[in-house]
């Protein structure tokens, strides 16, 4: 039932991966990508650090939504690929402060995710 879970929530990630790639305009910088990766960073952070514990949901589906959707709808492949290509073409300065931007800015997007989700955990308990 997991793999079943995790192949229909992949579709729908796979699927916000396309829209948000047609929605944001295409150029020499990887912004879709990056973009792309900082967001999933940032939810499955949020979603673990947060979600799953305080609405109490389903080992199955947190599987699904991290490994299924945010799986699918950020891409390590990608990023790699893009670097390569700016390498190609010589673009030594953009492909550096990509891969910078990436991994940093996706520490720092989960980080932000945990920070938010433990906060929101934090209001709940005082809430209760």
């Amino acid at each position: 039932m997991d793999e079943l879970l995790i192949g229909l929530f992949a579709i729908v990630g796979g699927v916000l991966r396309w829209l948000v790639g047609q929605l944001l305009p295409t150029g020499q910088w990887p912004l879709t990508t990056l973009l792309i990766n900082l967001v999933g960073s940032f939810l499955l952070a949020w979603l673990s650090g947060n979600i799953v514990r305080r609405l109490k949901i389903p080992a199955a589906l947190s599987l699904a939504l991290g490994t299924g959707m945010i799986g699918a709808f950020t891409t390590f492949s990608t990023l790699t690929l893009d670097v390569y290509h700016l390498i190609l073409s010589q673009h030594w300065w953009l492909a550096l402060t990509y891969i910078v931007s990436s991994i940093i800015g996706g520490t720092l997007m989960a980080a932000a995710g945990m920070w938010l989700g433990s906060n929101q955990r934090r209001e709940a308990s005082i809430d209760d």
